[in-house]
């Protein structure tokens, strides 16, 4: 099976667009190192443990691999590892198994930014703007198109 980030996009939808894109990230990522030499390992046989509620990320899990749908997805949002960025809500921490092995995996600090963060946050409180809605739709667009235009290995981090 080979799934595009349109793929996920049309599953998704382009309220989260950053979420889309770092969830295809990290699943290169995770992939790359749990499957070295395998260009498809077996989709349902991966588990990811996080701390990211993030939907757009969810979504693109669960297209590619059923995460959610087969209890192999487990969230924690008051999981509280330091070496992971805070993020809107919960941390950007993830924690893939496949096949017995483990990896620990995170974006690079500053994917996204504060200014990223500190948005997301504002988005979630009484009295946001529509001045402030607009640079939140931006910022989301802007870290998803950060995240495309790098390969997996040089936004995502083992941790």
């Amino acid at each position: 099976m080979r799934f595009s980030i349109q793929d996920a996009f049309n599953y998704h939808g382009y309220d989260a667009p950053g979420g889309v894109v770092l969830g295809f990230r990290l699943l290169q990522r995770a992939f790359s190192l749990l499957t070295p030499g395998k260009t498809c390992p077996d989709r349902r046989g991966l588990f990811l443990f996080t701390a990211f509620p993030g939907l757009g990320l969810r979504d693109t899990m669960e297209l590619v691999t059923r995460l959610v749908t087969e209890d192999r997805f487990s969230l924690d949002t008051a999981f509280d590892d330091s070496r992971a960025q805070e993020g809107v809500a919960g941390r950007f921490y993830y924690r893939f198994t496949y096949d017995g092995r483990s990896v620990e995996l995170a974006p690079l600090e500053g994917y996204p930014g504060g200014e990223f963060i500190r948005l997301g946050k504002a988005s979630k409180m009484p009295g946001f703007d529509e001045e402030e809605a607009e640079a939140w739709r931006n910022a989301k667009y802007q870290l998803a198109n950060t995240l495309l235009g790098a390969p997996a290995e040089a936004v995502i981090r083992v941790l």
